[in-house]
């Protein structure tokens, strides 16, 4: 697959997204089978849009999603979406990730919303929601995003 990059970014959020937007992901992506390269259909500065084909493979029964697996691919979301927002030599972890689930997530595609509601010169604010095929919200995340200069986040001895 070959990511182009997505119009309404910068040059240089795009060269950061191109990694992952190719199918290139680490190992914790990998693992838990998060691929932002499939479900990323939008993204514009401070927002994000993923539409999850739920094909019940990560569900715990019943037809509902496991929530642990709710909350990974949610950190993943409002990340790519803080990521949106960054400058170049910018980088950030997550401080806080909060998820409310409303109700049971099932339904043959949810579709994810991630914006960037704050962001200030070291902090970022993100919520998203998850939607059923019906429309309503099934859970909604709230995340707070530290933000670096990107070589602070580089291994340390």
């Amino acid at each position: 697959m070959s990511f182009d990059g997505f119009p309404a970014l910068p040059p240089h959020v795009n060269a950061r997204l191109k990694t992952f937007m190719n199918g290139n992901l680490p190992p914790a992506h990998v693992n838990m089978g998060i691929r932002p390269d499939l479900w990323c259909k939008e993204a514009e500065v401070g927002r994000v849009l993923f539409r999850w084909p739920n094909d019940g493979s990560r569900d715990i029964g019943g037809g509902r999603v496991f929530g642990g697996w709710i909350a990974g691919l949610s950190d993943n979301i409002v990340s790519m979406c803080m990521s949106t927002a960054l400058e170049e030599g910018e980088g950030f972890t997550t401080q806080d990730l909060q998820v409310k689930i409303f109700r049971p997530v099932s339904g043959p595609e949810i579709e994810i919303e991630a914006k960037l509601v704050n962001r200030s010169r070291t902090t970022g604010y993100v919520e998203a929601e998850w939607r059923l095929p019906s429309g309503k919200v099934a859970v909604k995340v709230l995340s707070w995003k530290a933000i670096r200069p990107a070589e602070s986040f580089a291994p340390r001895d």
